[in-house]
């Protein structure tokens, strides 16, 4: 049985409001997240939810609707999921940078990530877009085929600031590098060449190597300890690195050697194999 909106339509108390919207995020009822995706859609809901000048001076988590969002993307079921995605249809809840950022995040629980979500993701990721770290943040949170196929494609897009590029691989892809679908995503970017020959070093860099004076001032990711990758995981960094030392001419000194060192930790030592000289 659907759950009476009168607090939602009528409320002027944020907390009550907030509390509220919550339990119809938890709802099973079709009704009521359709019921919620019409007030979150609503400048005047989320105006009672915050106070315009907050979206000035809050950052995403601090609003109000940032709970309920949460709410939705702990659900572990089909319709909270929707309910999420639906929003990206949403011209009300497009009203505020903040709420567009805190979308852009919670859609990394979409999983695989759907069309709408892809569609979104993407049109936040025109060059230059303030959103796009976001989106990237996102996509390695996601790691479902489509996303990191959409990482790929945004990868060789020529028309993507360079710098920014590489800072995805370092500071995003990094902490990342011992997950399957990354590494997967690594062997067809490199092995497979689904993006510009240019970034194959740069790639394996990320994959491979980590320098603190990529980072500036700026704060530093921590590398995974890859004795922790998975099988699988192990087997593609083996790919990516017998490719790299057997099919590439490597330009960047030192990366051989933070290749085959990284061979040892994961217990893949070419030092005996006659295929590598």
């Amino acid at each position: 049985m659907a759950m009476d909106p009168t607090i939602l339509r009528d409320s002027k108390n944020p907390r009550e409001l907030v509390d509220t919207a919550r339990r119809f995020a938890m709802s099973s009822d079709p009704q009521d997240h359709q019921e919620l995706s019409k007030h979150l859609g609503s400048p005047d809901f989320l105006d009672r939810l915050d106070p315009p000048e907050a979206y000035q001076v809050y950052q995403p988590h601090q609003l109000g609707a940032a709970r309920i969002v949460k709410t939705l993307m702990g659900q572990d079921a089909a319709l909270p999921r929707q309910t999420l995605v639906n929003l990206t249809a949403s011209r009300g809840f497009q009203s505020y940078d903040l709420l567009i950022e805190l979308l852009i995040r919670a859609l990394a629980v979409d999983r695989p990530a759907s069309g709408p979500t892809i569609a979104y993701w993407e049109g936040h990721l025109a060059p230059e877009s303030v959103y796009a770290d976001n989106v990237v943040r996102a996509i390695f949170v996601n790691q479902t085929r489509p996303a990191m196929d959409l990482f790929e494609r945004v990868m060789n897009d020529e028309a993507q600031d360079q710098e920014y590029r590489t800072n995805w691989l370092r500071e995003m892809m990094l902490p990342k590098r011992n997950e399957t679908p990354v590494l997967e995503c690594c062997e067809r970017m490199v092995i497979h060449g689904t993006v510009g020959e240019g970034w194959h070093e740069t790639i394996l860099e990320a994959v491979f190597d980590f320098n603190p004076a990529w980072y500036g001032t700026c704060r530093k990711p921590r590398p995974p300890l890859r004795a922790l990758a998975s099988g699988a995981s192990k087997d593609s960094l083996e790919r990516l690195g017998r490719h790299a030392i057997l099919a590439m001419k490597l330009q960047t000194p030192g990366l051989e050697a933070k290749i085959r060192l990284a061979m040892k930790e994961i217990g893949r030592d070419w030092e005996d194999d006659d295929a590598v000289s």
